[in-house]
């Protein structure tokens, strides 16, 4: 991972430590679990087809985030940014933001630094979070990666352990019924 991608996850970091609420609002208190700094230093593993598999470290940063005061809704922060073991490589960003509607469904919006927006959401329940795509946007001028459809699965395992799957399907791997596993990682809280 380069200085500036390291700078850059610091200052993040040091960021959304400012923007820590008093009290969780109470459509947030499902995903408290999921609320902090998580490392996944050594165990990322990325497959797929059509490129080697290879395996990836990954700094995950969810916090909450300032009430915007037009809209009124609460959210948290979500930053994920991974890097390739073997080359050290910077691979790729997400920013966005995770909510809860009053109905218990989660949302998590991100944009990446691949041309992609995505919207996913599913049920909110302490320990298990299963997201689904539901909207997917890109820029004219990114690779068109053909993503058809998305699951993102984070579970806790126990106090200081995460793991996220990322299961996908795409258009040009028509053999496949639905989706395959595509990443795993396993994340250690670190704050």
């Amino acid at each position: 991972m380069n200085l500036k991608c390291c700078l850059r996850s610091l200052i993040l970091g040091i960021l959304l430590e400012n923007f820590v609420l008093a009290e969780l609002p109470d459509n947030l208190k499902k995903l408290e679990w999921i609320i902090g700094k998580w490392e996944g230093q050594f165990h990322g593993k990325v497959r797929w087809p059509t490129i080697p598999t290879m395996t990836y470290g990954e700094i995950l940063t969810i916090a909450e985030a300032p009430v915007a005061a037009a809209a009124g809704i609460s959210f948290l922060n979500y930053s994920a940014v991974s890097w390739s073991h073997s080359t050290k490589d910077h691979l790729h960003d997400e920013w966005g933001y995770l909510g809860v509607n009053r109905n218990g469904v989660a949302t998590l919006m991100t944009t990446g630094n691949n041309g992609f927006n995505k919207i996913e959401e599913g049920p909110a329940q302490y320990g298990l979070l299963v997201l689904d795509l539901k909207e997917i946007g890109r820029i004219s001028f990114s690779r068109d990666l053909p993503v058809k459809n998305l699951r993102r699965t984070f579970r806790i395992l126990d106090s200081k352990h995460m793991e996220q799957v990322l299961d996908m399907q795409t258009d040009t791997h028509p053999k496949y019924d639905g989706t395959q596993e595509h990443a795993r990682i396993i994340y250690e809280r670190v704050a």
